[in-house]
This record gives C-alpha cells, sequence and structure tokens, in this order.
C-alpha cells in the first residue's frame, strides 16, 4: 500500500481556482486506484470529500489574508511540513507553494506542481516585477524537489532551465477533464455562436475579442457570428458600459451547469489568452465535442492543432479575425470534423483515470528511489 500525501492551500469547492478544482478531483481518482492510501492536507476545517472516497483529510491552517502573502506562504508550508512529520507518508504530492519549508527533510519524496506558471508570464514591466520574487521562491521549491510537473508545451522549457543544476527532474503531466462517451452534435444553423470563458481581463485578450467583434460588425457579418462571453473581471464593467451590441451577448458569472449547457450549444469556443498554463476550459469543450480557436501559449499546442481547430499567436486582433472568417466559410461536415477530433483527443489523452495512473506511476517511482537510498544509508 502506498500512502501518498496530497499537499494543497485549498480544495473545490471550499476554495476556487483551477489548482483546487485540480486537487479535488485527481484525489478523487487517485483514491479509487487500488493500492493507494491517501490522505488529503488541506486549510478547511470541514471534511471536504464524501466518506465513500476513503480519503483521510488533515486540516493544516492556511494563510493569513492580512499579512504579507509570501511570508504567509512560507510560515503555511512549515505547518504543511510539520503535518508531514507527525503522518510519514511514502511520497507527498505538493500543489503550488504548499510544501516549501520542509523540503530538507521532504524534497527527496516530493514532487511538486506549480501549474500554470503565470510568475514568468508577465506582460508588463509591473507584472514582470511582481512575479520576481515568486520565481525566485518556485526556483528554491523546484530544485530541492525530487520531480517537478510541467503541464506540457512552452512550459516545459522553463521549468527545465529553473531546475538546471539539481537533482530534481522535469516530468509531464496535463491537467485532465470527465469526458463523456459521446459529444453532442454541433449546431448546423447559423448564426455561428462562438463561446469565450474566462476573467475579463488583458491577459486573457478580451479586447483582442472585442476587437474582432466590433471589425465583424461593420463588414456586415454580425447576424452571422455571434459571441458569447461567459465570466466577470476587472474589464466586465468597462465593456458592459458600451452597450449592446448586435453580436456580442455578455453572460456575466455562469455557474458549472449553465457551462456545460453552453458548451453543448455553440459552435466552437474561443480563447484569444496572451500566457496560460492548460487551460481547463479548453479541456472541457473539447469533451464536448467544439473546435478550439486558442493562442499559441502554455501548453494549448498539446490540446489543438488544425485537426481539432485553429492556433494563433497571441494578442493578435488580425490573426483572430482571419481565424474565425475561415471557420465561418467551412461546412457543417467540416466543422464537425473538427468537433469529432477534439473529443477523441480529450478521450485518448486527457481523461482523469489516464492522468490519475500517469500520476500514480510517478509518484511509484519517486517513492522506491527514496525508500532505496533512505536504506543505503540506513536513514
Amino acid at each position: 500500500m502506498l500512502h501518498v500525501a496530497l499537499c494543497t492551500d485549498g480544495v473545490f469547492p471550499h476554495a476556487l481556482g483551477g489548482m483546487q478544482r485540480h486537487s479535488r478531483l485527481l484525489a478523487e481518482h487517485l483514491a479509487r486506484i487500488p493500492g493507494v492510501r491517501l490522505t488529503v492536507l488541506h486549510p478547511h476545517e470541514v471534511p471536504v470529500f464524501d466518506p465513500s472516497h476513503g480519503i483521510a483529510e488533515v486540516h493544516v491552517p492556511g494563510v493569513d489574508p492580512k499579512r504579507f502573502y509570501l511570508r504567509e506562504l512560507w510560515r503555511a508550508s512549515g505547518r504543511m511540513a510539520a503535518a508531514l512529520d507527525r503522518l510519514k507518508p511514502d511520497v507527498v504530492l505538493s500543489q503550488g507553494f504548499a510544501l516549501w519549508q520542509g523540503l530538507d527533510r521532504w524534497g527527496e519524496r516530493t514532487v511538486v506542481h506549480p501549474h500554470g506558471l503565470e510568475m514568468f508570464q508577465g506582460l508588463t514591466h509591473k507584472e514582470r516585477l511582481l512575479g520576481l520574487p515568486f520565481r525566485w521562491a518556485l526556483g528554491r521549491v523546484a530544485r530541492r524537489s525530487a520531480r517537478v510537473v510541467s503541464l506540457g508545451g512552452r512550459l516545459t522549457p522553463i521549468l527545465q532551465q529553473l531546475v538546471k543544476g539539481s537533482q530534481a527532474r522535469v516530468v509531464v503531466l496535463p491537467n485532465a477533464v470527465e469526458v463523456p462517451p459521446e459529444a453532442p452534435a454541433l449546431p448546423v444553423e447559423e448564426p455561428l455562436q462562438v463561446l469565450f470563458v474566462g476573467r475579463f481581463a488583458f491577459n486573457k485578450g478580451i479586447d483582442v475579442l472585442m476587437e474582432v467583434a466590433r471589425r465583424l460588425r461593420e463588414e456586415g457579418y454580425g447576424s452571422r457570428v455571434r459571441f458569447l462571453l461567459a465570466g466577470v473581471g476587472p474589464l466586465y464593467a468597462h465593456y458592459q458600459a458600451d452597450g449592446a451590441q448586435e453580436n456580442v451577448r455578455l453572460l456575466g458569472r455562469v455557474d458549472d451547469p449553465d457551462l456545460f449547457r453552453l458548451y453543448r450549444e455553440v459552435h466552437a469556443l474561443v480563447l484569444p489568452t496572451r500566457f496560460e498554463g492548460m487551460p481547463t476550459v479548453v479541456l472541457e469543450a473539447m469533451a464536448q465535442g467544439r473546435p478550439i480557436l486558442v493562442s499559441d501559449v502554455g501548453a494549448t499546442a498539446e490540446l489543438v492543432d488544425a485537426t481539432n481547430g485553429m492556433l494563433l499567436p497571441a494578442g493578435d486582433a488580425d490573426a483572430l479575425h482571419s481565424a474565425v472568417l475561415r471557420f465561418m466559410a467551412l461546412d457543417p461536415r467540416e466543422r464537425q470534423a473538427m468537433g469529432d477530433a477534439s473529443h477523441a483527443r480529450a478521450a485518448a489523452h486527457f481523461t482523469w483515470p489516464l492522468v490519475a495512473q500517469r500520476t500514480l506511476e510517478v509518484l511509484q517511482e519517486v517513492a522506491a528511489t527514496a525508500s532505496a537510498g533512505a536504506a543505503r544509508t540506513g536513514r
């Protein structure tokens, strides 16, 4: 029996975010694999998993949001390390900065998953400056761990450079999604409906999308292609104040049931993001058999190619405008073929059972290597 400790700063829905959702789904799927004993260490004061999963839970007080965040991460990670000292698991999977202190004791048994590497992808001088201490901190965490998880694509070279000269190795483990056996067929009637899901923020390329919508409207395509925009964020009020546009509909915050209904009703997903990890919304749309128009950033090239969508230069309104026109020109059978390719790729490479098994194999390798080293040194 392999005792795995999953350290996280939160579990969805008690904490919101892609890493927190990943913690829940990965834990639930790891716990289903025979031979795994799973303990999740998290900051929530109440149990977060259904008892039927057989997941042990340990409450570890998290960060104080009123204090300096990076210092609070350090302190919280010390409490996490002390809890591991009591548990003595065979191997540790640490999300983000959940384990930082204590890597002198647990590093050789730790797999760290830094997720999207936002601190390395700042666009402005201010963003890069704000990311500097987090880049430094992640470098210390990564180099002192046994394995560092990359989501793939452009993220892997960043991590390989980060751990250069250390004993740490980079392994590629993608994000995952629940994939239905069959995906709903694409609509065939016009207008084409293209869905955006994300924060209304500059880094998500919302300005690029709005510029393309404006151009298409002025070119007479306003009644042929419409953009449905789900999400809120710092730019939401700005675009809301612009008033109704013929080919743009602002949906605001959308809960999961409505979001999956939208995936099934639209013709494609668009995400003109300027930087990214491996976006969950792209995986979710692929699982529902939707073509994808997305920027070639982060690990998106692991998800999308010409068979199931279009990869575009980040921040390029001309490229997105051209891509939408090309997508409009396809006949329904060609668009359906793209959607079918999305579903097939998600089912072949990005299901939770598959990714959980691949994650377990990495954890088993780390645990075996650490145990062999401890036996040689008598520790």
